[in-house]
């Protein structure tokens, strides 16, 4: 939890104090967004930062931003560098526990590849110089009697233990094992164990590595501390676990993952990190995208918040590639990140530093328009007609089709094959990003039924995100068939989420380079569902609705496809903003009791009432029915007594939609 110089102790009780000072400001304000699809709900941790009022929920723009100050690991000057790759800092207080150590911080790194090697850098303070520990490795891939040879040891994590006295270091060899170790001045080890195996995680575990381990953020738990780990399967999608132990050295594996991947992350996650900002607690992580993201967390370890990133490479000189392995410390007033950067074979360690004076750009608020009601595009059908447009739909197999269109909803049977011999109503991809979204009615109840969304190019290449009952129940599922074969695995297929009704919405959306999927249980927030597809390797033609049942022998039952509608694209959605309430907006940025705030006017200059809402940087506000000639207002704290030079947007929310935009100048209080 790095997140303060450490005290020599913690006070007993503080941690209790902390954790119920934070369940009470969760339960008030912070209730967690639905975690990702096969994920449980995130831990959290404790120190004795001050907790934000009950009801100030953070926000993404509460995150720390942070600027790239270079590399740590010159790996021409490095003494010991084996592979020419360093990777997994983490940095201890050195000072605050040790007798006349080496330096006020020690910072702990490997090589990855064999022989790997645990090693040592110091420094008097975080912005360094770091001297390289001249008889580095610490820890070696052979070191008997714990061990006679692994391929390589990496990973370390370091923590002090109160009830010993001692330094204690995890770190991984072989991949399939993380182990523990001990000294008591962080510099030589003289005892080691086993802490967690792939025998823990369970069957189909085959990586148990870069574990984090910090004191556990639960006192009442009965567990001292809690370690987060990457966990691999047979299927290759890496997630985080949850391990707890008494003394540091046997633990106890909690049986479902704490963060898996999604749309955002790619197929694996990596390098968890617990961490405490402004009394609110976080899960910090990577990707295989190379970014790091952060998620809230409570004390109890079963509540995960939304994902927001944290921090990515700036694409400026060396600072590229992945950010990964995130290790954040303060000390004093200034906060860090140490992180490894780079190649993931090639990476080297980096750092940045919080800038005080940054604004953190808002993460998008809540779509105002999730279903497309307001403003679609070219293409999209409500299916009101008599029969599907065809000037908008071909259809593959159009001979034995038997969809109808009967009361505003287009009726698909399950036919008794598979998309193979199925009748597929299709309209044609667009070049470049693209998203389309439908309702769907459907109760599959006997294995194979099945309905949803199909992407497709042939019979032996397409991806289809449905709800399908299969040998273990409903599934929501998002498979890739390539050249005949499936990508299908328990990250593909996954149980429903909870509240799924017999009516959901399936959202298929393209960047051009990828397809992402995404579910809605409410028709207001889209979760992304499996993994992406590539627009080329897929090559599809046409996308559209579908139902089948594999064969003749489940019976058959039939989807009902309320709409079909495309997200509209810039010059549409202009368009729309065109045919539109007229709305007045005004923003200013002003001074209150030394603190910065931007005050947003709207006012209605049409001649209907409307509701708008208000979004600015630090946050928004949905006023409804406002009348004609009169304005809705709020003025938006920044919680700084500065603020930056920005915009404020204000929406038209219902029929008509569109969007105005206000400037305000930079404005610096006290």
């Amino acid at each position: 939890m790095r997140t303060r110089a450490a005290a020599p102790r913690r006070r007993p009780g503080a941690a209790a104090t902390l954790a119920a000072a934070l369940t009470v400001s969760l339960a008030a304000g912070a209730a967690p967004a639905t975690a990702a699809a096969g994920s449980t709900p995130a831990p959290g941790g404790a120190s004795t930062a001050t907790v934000s009022a009950a009801g100030d929920a953070p926000t993404a723009s509460d995150l720390p931003v942070f600027e790239y100050r270079g590399v740590i690991t010159d790996k021409e000057s490095m003494t010991y560098n084996p592979t020419d790759e360093f990777i997994f800092p983490s940095v201890f207080h050195a000072g605050a526990h040790l007798d006349d150590p080496l330096g006020e911080w020690y910072l702990y790194y490997a090589p990855h590849d064999s022989p790997g090697g645990i090693s040592l850098m110091y420094a008097d303070s975080l912005e360094g110089p770091w001297t390289e520990y001249a008889d580095n490795p610490l820890v070696a891939n052979e070191w008997p009697p714990f061990y006679d040879h692994v391929s390589h040891v990496s990973s370390p994590d370091v923590l002090w233990d109160d009830a010993t006295d001692e330094v204690l270091l995890y770190f991984h060899g072989e991949n399939s094992t993380t182990r523990w170790a001990t000294s008591s001045d962080g510099v030589t080890f003289d005892d080691s164990g086993v802490a967690v195996t792939n025998a823990d995680g369970g069957a189909g575990t085959t990586e148990t590595s870069y574990a984090r381990v910090v004191e556990h953020p639960d006192p009442s738990s009965g567990y001292r501390f809690a370690m987060t780990y990457m966990q691999n399967r047979t299927d290759d999608i890496r997630r985080i676990k949850v391990a707890e132990s008494v003394d540091g050295r046997t633990w106890d594996v909690r049986p479902d993952p704490l963060v898996v991947p999604d749309a955002a992350t790619g197929t694996n996650v990596s390098g968890g990190n617990l961490w405490e900002w402004e009394g609110q607690l976080y899960v910090i992580y990577h990707g295989s995208t190379g970014i790091t993201f952060a998620r809230t967390l409570d004390p109890t370890m079963t509540q995960v918040g939304p994902r927001w990133e944290l921090h990515r490479a700036s694409g400026v000189g060396d600072d590229t590639g992945r950010v990964a392995a995130p290790e954040i410390v303060t000390d004093g007033d200034e906060t860090y990140l140490f992180y490894e950067s780079g190649d993931r074979l090639g990476a080297t360690i980096a750092w940045a530093q919080r800038d005080p004076d940054a604004v953190r750009p808002p993460e998008p608020g809540q779509d105002p328009d999730p279903l497309r009601e307001q403003c679609r595009g070219a293409g999209s059908d409500e299916f009101d007609g008599a029969a599907l447009d065809p000037a908008l739909w071909s259809v593959v197999r159009e001979g034995t089709a038997r969809h109808a269109l009967t009361d505003g909803a287009l009726r698909v049977p399950a036919y008794p094959t598979g998309v193979a011999g199925a009748s597929l109503p299709l309209q044609a991809v667009p070049d470049g990003p693209w998203e389309v979204t439908t309702a769907v009615s459907v109760s599959p109840a006997q294995t194979f039924q099945q309905s949803g969304l199909l992407l497709y190019r042939d019979d032996a290449n397409y991806a289809k995100l449905d709800l399908v009952h299969g040998s273990n129940g409903a599934r929501l599922e998002f498979i890739w068939r390539q050249g005949g074969s499936d990508r299908n695995t328990g990250f593909d297929s996954i149980a429903p989420p909870a509240g799924l009704g017999d009516t959901f919405w399936l959202r298929l959306a393209s960047d051009g380079t990828d397809v992402r999927a995404s579910v809605s249980v409410d028709g207001v927030e889209f979760t992304p569902w499996g993994r992406t597809v590539g627009v080329a390797a897929l090559g599809a033609t046409g996308v559209g609705p579908f139902a089948m049942r594999g064969s003749a022998t489940p019976p058959e039952i039939v989807a009902s496809f309320d709409w079909f509608r495309w997200t509209p694209t810039a010059e549409e959605a202009a368009a729309c903003a065109d045919d539109g309430p007229a709305v007045e907006v005004d923003a200013v940025a002003r001074c209150l009791a030394g603190r910065a705030y931007v005050a947003v006017t709207a006012r209605n200059a049409g001649d209907a009432p409307a509701a708008v809402r208000l979004v600015t940087p630090f946050g928004e506000r949905t006023v409804a029915d406002v009348e004609p000639g009169r304005s809705a207002y709020q003025s938006f704290a920044s919680r700084s007594a500065q603020v930056a030079s920005g915009a404020a947007t204000v929406e038209v929310v219902g029929d008509g939609g569109g969007s105005t935009t206000a400037t305000y100048d930079a404005v610096t209080c006290g």
